[in-house]
């Protein structure tokens, strides 16, 4: 399980992408989570859906809406793509799209300022 998404580099196509560490665990916290309360079906198709995701982030940074003009990660604007039930924050230069977090919107402060 976590296979796709759980690796902390990756490429594709016009942006490479990389999860910061702290991304890796709430994405894996994410899928125990949706695996007790949904099963491991249901844990698949979201584990496979921020998968595609980050992967259209390779070819469209822009996808998500800038989260507020105030909050840089390494001088870089933040961004927020909505998946579901979660939130995929990241950030991007001219090479890399960098997850940050993944994570509901009731935290997302938090978050954020604690991984610079």
């Amino acid at each position: 399980m976590a296979k796709k998404v759980l690796h902390k580099y990756g490429h594709a196509m016009a942006y490479k992408y990389r999860w910061l560490s702290e991304a890796l665990d709430d994405m894996s916290n994410e899928i125990e989570y949706v695996v007790k309360e949904f099963g491991l079906k249901t844990a698949r198709q979201v584990e496979n859906s921020v998968h595609e995701r980050v992967l259209q982030l390779c070819q469209f940074p822009f996808s998500g809406v800038r989260y507020e003009e105030d909050v840089l990660f390494n001088g870089h604007e933040v961004r927020v793509l909505h998946i579901r039930q979660i939130s995929l924050i990241y950030s991007f230069d001219n090479e890399v799209v960098t997850l940050i977090a993944v994570w509901n919107n009731y935290r997302l402060n938090e978050v954020i300022s604690s991984r610079k």
